[in-house]
């Protein structure tokens, strides 16, 4: 079993130390955000929080968390490796940094990781322990998880099953520790932080009972036009199969998925193609829906701890799984027939008991995990699940 030689580190003596959150992308701001409230509501540390990009900057703000820095990138998929880490290096170089916190497994994040790394400070991987067991799927995305851990001093993970993952590749106990979700909490932030809903209507109708609704969330840059020619027709199948039923899909302005779903659904009266939602008009949406279809990301725990009944975009084209156990997401792979059947019995299935992900206190753990660290605090006591 590998050493824990950087868990914790020497109590400080000094000025307060930095802490530097690296929100590479919507999906790590949604997961940092609540981590980075409590930091500088405590204020035992100093909190840097760089949003890599506008996406990750308007859902760290909405949340209440204004980023300290913001780095301006192109599509990460347009920019080669050095680039990512050079422009997140730019950051470290001047933060003076103690510790460095990443989430999820972007290319961005991976970067991040390896700037830090490079730098000698201290990498917490906030969602750790998450695996497909195969390099090839989804890719390159399961080569930078495992990396990530490579360099990784501390590995915060959602679930008991992803700290065994984490145990099972040899990374010492005391460096993994099991916290929740925090985009768990991030939900609870986005509720408490709701004014007047871009949706304040069509979520009165579906508490009374009068209509139902499928939020359907996918990651504009995720599919291609092939993907996308297969999944989208299958959202104008469960519409037209369920008549009090609106589908609500959020889709920016500009993107190929937004091109492509007004050529497929923009004739269909009850499928409602919204702008990018901030997290607290999505979550509150969330809350009223049916069912969710989503690709994988914070919103699926999201729906889970709702009890949304949710299906996960995930797997081969013709597979579909049953949750393994109560509460879990449907999955399935990009097959018009088969996503539009599960997402049509999720719909009438109705609300579901809510998964244990999270308490609504992840991100408290992983303030005392970040701060045990740093030698400030003692150890947290881990989640249960």
């Amino acid at each position: 079993m590998a050493p824990c030689t950087l868990v914790p580190l020497p109590a400080r003596t000094g000025p307060e130390p930095v802490v530097c959150l690296v929100a590479t992308d919507a999906a790590a701001a949604v997961r940092l955000s609540p981590l980075a409230l409590l930091l500088r509501g405590h204020g035992r540390v100093r909190v840097l929080l760089t949003a890599c990009g506008p996406a990750a900057a308007d859902t760290v703000t909405a949340l209440g968390a204004a980023p300290d820095a913001v780095v301006p990138l192109e599509a990460a998929s347009l920019m080669s490796a050095p680039a990512l880490m050079s422009a997140v290096d730019r950051v470290l170089a001047d933060s003076d940094a103690d510790a460095v916190v990443v989430a999820g497994d972007s290319a961005i994040a991976f970067g991040a990781a390896m700037a830090a790394f490079w730098r000698r400070i201290p990498v917490v991987h906030l969602d750790a322990g998450v695996r497909s067991h195969d390099l090839t799927a989804p890719f390159p995305e399961e080569g930078h998880r495992r990396l990530i851990a490579q360099v990784a001093s501390l590995h915060l993970t959602s679930t008991p099953a992803a700290s065994a993952n984490l145990a099972a590749e040899a990374h010492a106990c005391r460096t993994v520790l099991t916290v929740g979700s925090t985009a768990v909490d991030a939900a609870r932030l986005a509720l408490a932080r709701r004014k007047l809903s871009t949706f304040a209507d069509l979520e009165d109708a579906a508490r009374s009972g009068e209509r139902r609704v499928a939020l359907v969330s996918l990651d504009p840059d995720r599919h291609g036009r092939r993907a996308l020619s297969r999944v989208l027709p299958a959202v104008s199948d469960l519409a037209l199969a369920t008549p009090d039923l609106e589908v609500v899909l959020p889709a920016p302005r500009g993107s190929r998925l937004r091109e492509l779903a007004e050529d497929s659904l923009g004739r269909l009266v009850r499928v409602v193609i919204a702008d990018a939602l901030p997290q607290p008009d999505l979550i509150g949406l969330l809350s009223v829906a049916a069912a969710a279809v989503c690709d994988p990301g914070p919103l699926v725990e999201q729906a889970g701890a709702l009890g949304v009944p949710t299906l996960l975009l995930s797997g081969e084209r013709g597979a579909w799984t049953e949750p393994e156990h109560p509460g879990e997401p449907w999955t399935a792979g990009l097959d018009r027939a088969v996503i539009a059947r599960i997402a049509e019995k999720l719909v009438l299935t109705g609300p579901r008991t809510p998964t244990p992900l999270g308490d609504g206190h992840a991100a408290a753990r992983c303030e005392q995990a970040v701060e045990w660290l740093l030698g400030l605090s003692g150890r947290p006591e881990e989640f249960a699940g």
